[in-house]
């Protein structure tokens, strides 16, 4: 009788594993989030922030990958200081180039060129390839029209 429940638990035990096995397996397996429109709102000027704020649209490609993502960052108000050769860093400067790479869209808000009084060509860097819109907000009102989801990291 204990011979034939110790067998009984021993299969109890050996079915949960494998339930748990194949629950682990199908956990780990990668999601598909499917195809994401995203506008990353970027207005924050302390290094870290940024560092943060492109750290995340890298790892929100690296879940869905780049085929999957049409993302676009509105960079207006102090989010500027990631262009700015006085205050970007290196690190700054690759992820925005990784990110570029990928098909990442980064726009720049004129009001605040204008309202900093900064030269578009000679105090930014990494901006060749950037355009410039009129206005920050609105430009994030439109994207959300047209279907992207709103992101402020």
């Amino acid at each position: 009788m204990l011979k034939r429940f110790v067998l009984r638990a021993g299969g109890i035990s050996a079915a949960a594993c494998v339930v748990l096995a194949l629950a682990a397996g199908s956990a780990s397996a990668a999601p598909d989030y499917g195809k994401q429109k995203v506008v990353y709102h970027l207005n924050n000027g302390d290094t870290t922030t940024i560092n943060k704020s492109l750290g995340n649209m890298l790892n929100h490609l690296k879940a869905i990958g780049p085929e999957n993502a049409e993302i676009v960052a509105v960079v207006h108000g102090d989010g500027i200081a990631m262009f700015d050769k006085k205050m970007t860093t290196p690190e700054i400067q690759a992820k925005i180039k990784n990110l570029k790479m990928q098909g990442v869209k980064l726009t720049i808000c004129n009001n605040t060129l204008t309202a900093k009084k900064i030269n578009f060509e000679k105090d930014l860097e990494g901006t060749t390839d950037v355009p410039i819109h009129p206005a920050g907000l609105p430009e994030l009102v439109k994207l959300q029209q047209k279907g992207y989801i709103y992101v402020k990291p």
